[in-house]
């Protein structure tokens, strides 16, 4: 008897019964053999705009005060993810953005949660909206070190309109069926390396704005490998990110009087504008 596995539904979406949530329920549906869905709606959480105080990169504890433990504590429970995310503005919601933020201090679970199978789903209304929204996802599966089944993107605005097209459904039963699967989905090209579909544009090389990694395309417009980047996702990755994060602080040390020399001239410049305070 296979042990019962527990799935981590994560709702980026503040919308009751909205796109996100029904579909992640659906797709649980055809998650084969034995699962506990668990649902968190992360517009609930209190997550604090970071500080860049790089305590957690330094073995200190966050001075954040928060829901991130709390959230940390269901991603490393959790068997797999299911994320699903709306775009409001050129975007995924900045719910996302915000955890990105405080990604560094996921890295200390990049073991644990190293290989966990997650998808992501982007929900828009307008197709040339849709802006970076698959990218922050896959970032986010990266900085968890989550292993991406499938990234889709799907036209549904109005709540609950996924639920109007059969394809969606169809989707939702392919995707469920293929969460803990060995082959990962196929889905739209884009970097060789990490799947992102957003590129920059360098000479004649296409540069992964997420991995860094180059190509080029063939005739037929198939990538060409040239020259990997940072390996997003894996725990070698977390490893030799968290080892250059550390380096910045001694060389910050070996310069610091020269860049106070450097910056105090500012330091009086111009008239702070104080915010209202709230009632």
């Amino acid at each position: 008897m296979s042990q019962q596995k527990t799935i981590l539904g994560m709702i980026v979406s503040p919308r009751k019964l909205g796109n996100c949530e029904i579909f992640v329920k659906e797709l649980w549906r055809h998650v084969p053999g034995e699962s506990t869905l668990r649902l968190l709606r992360l517009t609930d959480l209190d997550i604090r705009p970071c500080r860049a105080c790089y305590a957690c990169i330094m073995g200190e504890e966050c001075p954040l005060v928060d829901h991130t433990a709390f959230l940390k504590e269901q991603i490393r429970s959790a068997d797999a993810l299911l994320i699903a995310a709306p775009v409001y503005f050129l975007g995924a919601h900045s719910m996302v953005k915000r955890i990105l933020d405080r990604g560094f201090l996921f890295y200390e679970d990049a073991e644990r949660n190293a290989h966990k199978p997650c998808i992501l789903v982007n929900f828009f209304g307008i197709e040339e909206k849709m802006g970076v929204a698959p990218q922050t996802l896959r970032a986010l599966a990266g900085v968890l070190c989550l292993d991406v089944q499938a990234s889709v993107n799907l036209m549904a605005a109005l709540p609950g309109e996924v639920l109007r097209e059969q394809r969606n459904l169809d989707l939702a039963e392919n995707l469920g069926a293929h969460l803990f699967s060995e082959d990962k989905r196929s889905g739209p090209e884009g970097c060789p390396y990490c799947g992102c579909e957003i590129v920059r544009m360098q000479r004649q090389e296409l540069i992964c704005t997420l991995c860094h990694g180059s190509f080029t395309l063939d005739a037929k417009g198939k990538p060409l490998k040239a020259k990997s980047g940072w390996e997003i996702g894996t725990v070698s990755f977390v490893h030799e990110h968290s080892a250059w994060l550390k380096g910045m602080k001694d060389n910050y040390m070996a310069v610091r009087k020269e860049l106070l020399r450097l910056t105090l001239p500012y330091k009086n410049i111009g008239t702070w504008i104080e915010p209202p305070k709230s009632k």
